[in-house]
């Protein structure tokens, strides 16, 4: 992906993420989040700081936003690494090719677990602004993945990478290549 686009995608992203919806929950501090995000979330800011000092992000939860897997009510957190700091940092919060996506689902017992971990290197995430159901994700990952339908005996590299929808149904993520 060009840097422009990249810039574009990621100001796209933002958008959404920081958006007011209608239905969604305010996430106003680290403190309100459940301990396995709050721990990935704080220790990709410290990398960042790490690596430079000024990359604190916007606002403390920059980049986490509560959605609606069903729209019936599967609470979620999506949390993208490239705003967690204030901007794209190989080696602390991305890596030169990109950046990890993850979605931690709340299960019926209120526990968490991390069901979406990604390094995309390209993406576009839908979410509906009047329920904040998740309607689609498109995402660009490494070529040579199995989902991508690599071609069988060819080598990839790790900046090759091919397009694919996510959606969340019945439980479960489905991936699928555009036709």
């Amino acid at each position: 992906m060009t840097g422009n686009l990249r810039r574009l995608a990621s100001a796209v992203l933002g958008l959404l993420l920081l958006g007011t919806q209608t239905g969604a929950e305010d996430i106003a501090h680290l403190r309100d989040l459940p301990a396995p995000v709050r721990q990935h979330v704080q220790s990709v800011q410290r990398s960042c700081l790490e690596y430079d000092p000024r990359a604190k992000p916007f606002a403390e939860t920059s980049g986490i936003r509560a959605i609606d897997l069903t729209g019936k009510g599967r609470r979620a957190l999506l949390v993208d690494n490239l705003d967690l700091c204030r901007e794209h940092i190989a080696g602390a919060n991305c890596s030169n090719r990109g950046c990890d996506l993850r979605i931690w689902e709340q299960r019926p017992n209120g526990t968490w677990k991390l069901t979406f971990n990604e390094h995309a290197h390209g993406k576009f995430i839908s979410v509906d602004r009047d329920t904040n159901k998740l309607q689609f994700m498109a995402i660009s990952i490494y070529a040579g993945d199995p989902r991508c339908e690599p071609t069988q005996g060819r080598d990839y590299t790790s900046g090759q990478s091919c397009d694919l929808l996510v959606t969340y149904e019945n439980g479960r993520w489905r991936w699928r290549r555009p036709r």
